[in-house]
């Protein structure tokens, strides 16, 4: 015949309020994993910029941008993706560096490209390239085929992700951004919008990581709480 087992209340209410406060503390960290997110990202969309020739700097969401090299121009309201955007002029272009603001290390993760030409002939390609301390890290590429439409906005606007920067920590990213040379007998202009960033947070475990070492270690605390539960008199 079979027993049953029944503990004396005196027995059962230290078990009961142990495994009460184990659900309570994986539900917990349970939590803290649905809640805990990688740091977000930043956007340079160059609305908070005057229009006209550029030189900077002005600081947006963060982040820091100034023309290291060349003329530059924001342009207005129509170009834009959508409203402003940040283009080489007909002098032959410039760079436009990004920095974080009070220094550190970021992320280059996109871009809007758009590519414009008179004639609406050819393509342009656009070079952005990170630096880490001085030291180039790597060079992206993009290229598109010029457009010759320009309202309400260029029609050839691309979002382009990195590739060999993804992932890689920079401390400045430089855009150079082509355009026609005086003279040269072509009217064109590379141009950007939403920079996508991301800074580089100190390198502590993520929350994610620590709340499911903390699972781990409450669950071991359970298991042996479970194992050592009074026997039935």
């Amino acid at each position: 015949m079979e027993s049953v087992v029944n503990l004396s209340p005196s027995n059962r209410f230290p078990v009961l309020t142990g495994n009460s406060q184990c659900f309570t503390a994986v539900a917990a960290i349970v939590a803290s994993i649905a809640l805990s997110s990688p740091a977000p990202a930043n956007k340079i969309t160059f609305e908070t910029a005057n229009t006209g020739l550029f030189t900077g700097p002005i600081t947006e969401d963060g982040f820091i941008y100034s023309k290291l090299s060349g003329t530059l121009l924001v342009n207005p309201l129509l170009p834009g993706n959508p409203g402003k955007d940040a283009e080489g002029t007909i002098s032959g272009g410039g760079v436009l560096k990004i920095v974080l603001a009070g220094g550190g290390n970021f992320n280059f993760n996109a871009l809007d490209f758009s590519a414009f030409d008179l004639s609406g002939t050819g393509s342009q390609t656009l070079k952005v390239e990170g630096f880490l301390g001085g030291s180039s890290v790597a060079a992206e590429q993009y290229t598109l085929a010029n457009t010759k439409v320009f309202n309400p906005k260029y029609d050839t606007w691309t979002t382009e992700a990195a590739s060999v920067l993804a992932g890689k920590s920079i401390s400045e990213l430089d855009v150079t951004l082509n355009a026609n040379i005086v003279g040269s007998g072509s009217l064109f202009n590379e141009s950007i919008d939403n920079v996508v960033l991301t800074p580089v947070l100190a390198q502590i475990p993520e929350p994610a990581s620590l709340a499911l070492l903390g699972v781990a270690v409450v669950g071991v605390s359970c298991v042996r709480l479970r194992r050592r539960r009074p026997s039935a008199a």
